[in-house]
């Protein structure tokens, strides 16, 4: 009779379980999987973020995160809520004036997030003029070498040569393309202020 009473129990349980779990499913819509059916270009106070917006199943899904900082709102995502914060007005109003001014590249972008990207490439310029200063000391210091006891040495050298130059060439292109950059940057800081 026992042997019954936990068969029956256990059938009992794994029924409502199962119930449970495909109801629970069935009030979370998800878009995994579901098909884009297009895009919208989404335009802020008259100006275009860099983000478009997706349309699934009929609805279009705006990129959150850009929205929120074209207009100098605050975002945050705490587990499974996200929190809008627009309270300071003022702050809001002259993001949304800052943003009006910025055109090409960095349209959309806050000052904050300008600033943010020049010092990220201020250090990259300083890394790299710095790992190019030490390839060609590393390169002196190899040309000084001319003498060397046998032939394979100074293939290796003259490959670790070649190497080296590539490197630095390499690093004179990353240089520059960080330079030009940061005067971009620093032009949409310059029509923001």
């Amino acid at each position: 009779m026992k042997k019954w009473s936990y068969l029956l129990s256990g059938v009992l349980i794994g029924a409502v379980v199962a119930t449970a779990g495909s109801a629970f499913a069935d009030q979370i819509k998800s878009l995994v999987g579901e098909k884009v059916a297009g895009e919208y270009v989404v335009k802020v106070n008259g100006n275009s973020l860099s983000e478009n917006a997706i349309v699934v199943d009929g609805k279009a899904h705006v990129p959150l995160r850009a929205v929120t900082d074209s207009l100098g709102v605050n975002l945050k995502v705490d587990g499974k809520t996200i929190q809008i914060d627009s309270s300071n007005n003022s702050s809001s109003q002259q993001a949304n004036a800052e943003v009006k001014t910025v055109s090409g590249k960095y349209q959309g972008w806050p000052i904050s997030k300008l600033e943010e990207r020049k010092a990220e490439l201020e250090k990259f310029v300083t890394d790299t003029e710095s790992d190019k200063g030490n390839m060609v000391k590393s390169l002196e210091i190899s040309s000084k070498k001319t003498e060397s006891t046998s032939d394979k040495f100074a293939e290796i050298r003259e490959k670790n040569v070649e190497e080296t130059k590539k490197n630095i060439q390499e690093a004179e292109t990353n240089i520059a393309k960080y330079k030009t950059e940061l005067e971009e940057i620093d032009k949409a800081i310059a029509s923001l202020k």
